[in-house]
C-alpha cells in the first residue's frame, strides 16, 4: 500500500510563496519513489506538473469544500478526508500551520514556516485600517503557528536567522529544523521592450508588494534628496504597484516626483528577469521578510545592492562579489548617500 501524502498549499498563489510551491512540485515529480502518493491541495493558477504518476492535484475551484483560506484550515481539508475516505500517512502544510482536525497518531507532519511578520519587533494597531491584518498576524496568527511547531515532527524555514528567531521564542529543539535556502526557478528573461521602461535614466528597481512594512517611505524621501536636492533628475525609480495605489501616489505627489517614480503595476517572473537586465542598482528597505528573494535573483546579474541593515539580508546576500551597503531602515539620507556613491561612477551630480 503507498504511502498517502497530503500537501496543504491552497493558498500560495503569488510571490514567494508561490515559487516555494512550484520548487517543491518540481521536486516531487523529480522523485522515482512509486510507494508514495500525493494529493497537492493547490491555488488554481498553479500549473500542474504530470511527470510522475504519483501525484493527485486538487485545485481550489475544483474542491467542493475549499470556501475559502479559513474554512478550509478549520473544517474544508478535514472533511475531504472523511468524505473521500482517505486518510495520509504524512501531513506537510505549506502555509505556517496545520489544518485542524488530524490527530497526530501515526501521522509524520512537517510545516513550512515563512510568514515573519510576528518574529519582528514592530507593533500594528487594530485601529488603522492600514495595520489591521499585520495586527492580526503578529498577535493572533501567531498563537497558529506556535500549535503547529510544538506538534511538528519536522519544521522547515529559509534561513539560520528564522530557525533561531522561531527556536527562541517557542523553546524549540534545534533538532526539529531544515534550512531550505528557495532555488531560483530556471526561467528565461522577458526581453520584449517594456512599455514603462525609460532609456537614459539611472535605474532603480525595487520589486515588492504595496504592504506598509515594505517601507516605500524611505526610498521616496530619498529620491526626493537625489532629484530636489540634489538636483540630478536623470534617475529614476521603478516599484512593482499598481498606478492606482493611492498611498504610494500621496507620497509620491508631496515630493513631486511624478517623473522620477514610475508605478509598472505587478510584474510576472520573467518581466522582472527582464527588468533586473535594464537596471542599474536593486534597492531593498524592507522591514519585514522571510528571505527577500530579490536579494538571490538579482546576483546572477551582477548588479550593486542596497539593503536594510539587517541581519537576515547579511545572511542572503552572502558572499557576493558586486557591490553591497546596508543602509538604517528608517534613514532617507543614508539612502541617498547610498544611492549617489554607487550611481557616481557613472555620472557626477549637480
Amino acid at each position: 500500500m503507498k504511502k498517502i501524502i497530503f500537501v496543504n498549499a491552497t493558498s500560495l498563489s503569488t510571490g514567494g510563496g508561490l515559487t516555494i510551491l512550484n520548487n517543491y512540485i518540481n521536486q516531487v515529480n523529480s522523485k522515482k519513489n512509486s510507494n508514495e502518493l500525493y494529493y497537492f491541495f493547490i491555488p488554481d493558477n498553479v500549473i500542474k506538473v504530470n511527470k510522475n504518476s504519483n501525484i493527485i492535484y486538487i485545485k481550489n475551484s475544483e474542491n467542493e469544500y475549499y470556501k475559502n483560506k479559513h474554512y478550509w484550515n478549520s473544517l474544508g481539508m478535514k472533511r475531504w478526508s472523511i468524505n473521500n475516505k482517505i486518510k495520509p500517512d504524512e501531513m506537510f502544510s505549506m502555509q505556517n500551520y496545520f489544518p485542524f482536525g488530524f490527530k497526530k497518531d501515526n501521522i509524520f507532519k512537517s510545516v513550512y514556516i515563512h510568514q515573519s511578520i510576528p518574529f519582528f519587533p514592530y507593533k500594528w494597531s487594530f485601529c488603522r485600517k492600514d495595520e489591521r491584518k499585520l495586527w492580526f498576524y503578529k498577535y493572533i496568527y501567531i498563537y497558529l503557528i506556535k500549535k503547529s511547531v510544538k506538534n511538528a515532527d519536522k519544521i522547515i524555514v529559509q534561513t539560520k536567522w528564522f530557525r533561531n528567531q522561531i527556536m527562541n521564542k517557542f523553546n524549540i529543539s534545534k533538532e526539529k529544523f531544515v534550512i531550505e535556502r528557495p532555488d531560483i526557478p530556471k526561467v528565461l528573461p522577458d526581453n520584449n521592450d517594456q512599455i514603462f521602461f525609460r532609456e537614459g535614466f539611472k535605474s532603480l528597481f525595487y520589486p515588492a508588494s504595496s504592504d506598509l512594512y515594505k517601507n516605500h517611505e524611505v526610498l521616496i524621501k530619498a529620491m526626493n534628496i537625489i532629484v530636489n536636492i540634489l538636483g540630478k533628475r536623470d534617475v529614476l525609480l521603478y516599484l512593482t504597484i499598481n498606478k492606482n495605489d493611492y498611498r504610494i501616489n500621496t507620497m509620491i505627489s508631496r515630493y513631486n516626483l511624478e517623473e522620477n517614480i514610475i508605478l509598472t503595476g505587478v510584474l510576472n517572473y520573467q518581466q522582472v528577469l527582464g527588468l533586473y537586465k535594464k537596471i542599474d542598482l536593486l534597492v531593498f528597505p524592507s522591514k519585514v521578510e522571510t528571505f527577500g528573494l530579490p536579494l538571490l535573483e538579482v546576483q546572477q546579474f551582477g548588479l550593486p545592492i542596497i539593503a536594510g541593515d539587517l541581519n537576515l539580508y547579511k545572511e542572503v546576500i552572502g558572499e557576493y562579489s558586486s557591490k553591497v551597503i546596508y543602509c538604517p531602515l528608517d534613514d532617507e539620507q543614508a539612502w541617498a548617500d547610498s544611492i549617489k556613491e554607487i550611481l557616481d561612477e557613472s555620472f557626477v551630480f549637480n
